[in-house]
């Protein structure tokens, strides 16, 4: 059972007769993913219900253009429903700057006169939005994060009830900075912080009071082989949920399990998921700021010059991409290309050494 089974099942009852939960959560930051340029306005002018949103969305044959056919699957099925198909959907925001690298997109649905759920897109399939991922490893703020901040401060100068704040993958980490480094008169307005499957902060970030002051509002929620939400320090309680899928695919919001109105508990985390958290942590840890910016600048600087935008277009173009990569890669000074191949090196070490230490430690246990 997934969210759209819980629609079936849950989509009689409207939030006046049972209120938001972490599935209705899930649902909200999904949704957030589908494109309402022209559909739903920034300022207002334009607010829809689910219903009438769902009809614009396949009026404008936007579905076609999904690379998740299951998101407009989602909409749909959640604007049959009663309990979705009144909810207003307001002030939608979808900004992506190659210059400035930001990728950021927001929605807000107000689910109720007095309550609004706040949701922020994840990583889309633009190559900006993976470099802005990349870039939380060596920046403390990304434009992005400050960006979701001045949203939530806005969206609490229009709407004046209670709000939640939330978003899948970067959209939960944008949710948790957003509500942390608000106006404190704002971020005493928001009831919950959800981030599903988010990755987390450096540890500058999660050491700061503002942080550690919104925790106990926080919920992080990540699929027992989670691969994105153990990414770089945070403090947020995880919750381990169970998902019909493996290893990466977990990340598929549309595979995390449901049971009623919340998520299959999992007794603990993948052998896998374990793993990579040592490893990448070991080795963020062994890496200067410059060296990450140094390695991460020389591989999407190079993309970049090979005049591909988003993954779809690596995807359907794999050799020319790989050649014009290679050419541009060529072009970067000797001096940075050893930088990257010994960060590189640093990263397949410090998988060995956390291999190796689990190695002992099992023999430890065995004795």
């Amino acid at each position: 059972m997934n969210m759209m089974d819980y629609i079936q099942w849950r989509g009689d009852l409207p939030f006046s007769a049972c209120g938001l939960n972490e599935v209705d959560n899930l649902i909200f930051s999904t949704l957030a993913y589908l494109d309402m340029g022209g559909l739903v306005s920034a300022d207002g002018a334009q607010t829809q219900t689910l219903a009438s949103l769902c009809e614009a969305y396949f009026r404008a044959g936007r579905e076609k253009m999904e690379i998740m056919p299951d998101r407009a699957a989602l909409l749909q099925a959640a604007a049959n429903s009663i309990r979705f198909r009144t909810v207003a959907v307001r002030w939608f925001v979808n900004e992506v700057d190659a210059a400035r690298q930001l990728q950021f997109s927001a929605v807000t649905f107000s689910y109720s006169e007095d309550a609004a759920y706040i949701a922020f897109r994840g990583t889309d399939n633009t190559l900006v939005g993976w470099r802005e991922d990349f870039n939380m490893s060596f920046l403390n703020e990304t434009p992005g994060q400050n960006a979701a901040a001045a949203y939530v401060e806005r969206i609490a100068s229009l709407f004046p009830g209670r709000l939640t704040v939330g978003g899948h993958s970067k959209g939960g980490n944008f949710a948790v900075y957003a509500a942390a480094f608000c106006d404190p008169s704002v971020g005493a307005r928001i009831d919950r912080v959800y981030s599903n499957d988010g990755p987390g902060f450096r540890q500058e970030v999660a050491a700061d009071p503002r942080y550690l002051a919104i925790l106990p509002k926080t919920e992080k929620i990540i699929p027992d082989s989670s691969l994105v939400g153990i990414l770089l320090s945070g403090r947020e309680q995880r919750r381990v949920i169970q998902s019909s899928a493996k290893g990466v695919a977990q990340h598929n919001p549309f595979t995390w399990c449901v049971l009623g109105p919340a998520f299959e508990e999992a007794d603990e985390r993948t052998r896998s998921s374990i793993f990579m958290d040592d490893t990448l942590s070991k080795w963020l840890a062994s890496l200067r700021e410059d060296e990450l910016r140094t390695m991460f600048d020389v591989i999407f600087d190079s993309l970049q010059s090979s005049g591909v935008k988003t993954l779809h277009e690596i995807r359907e173009n794999k050799f020319a991409t790989y050649t014009a990569f290679l050419k541009a890669i060529s072009k970067v000074d000797s001096g940075s290309r050893s930088d990257v191949a010994a960060s590189l090196q640093k990263l397949f070490g410090s998988g060995m050494d956390v291999f190796k230490e689990s190695l002992h430690h099992g023999e430890n246990a065995g004795n």
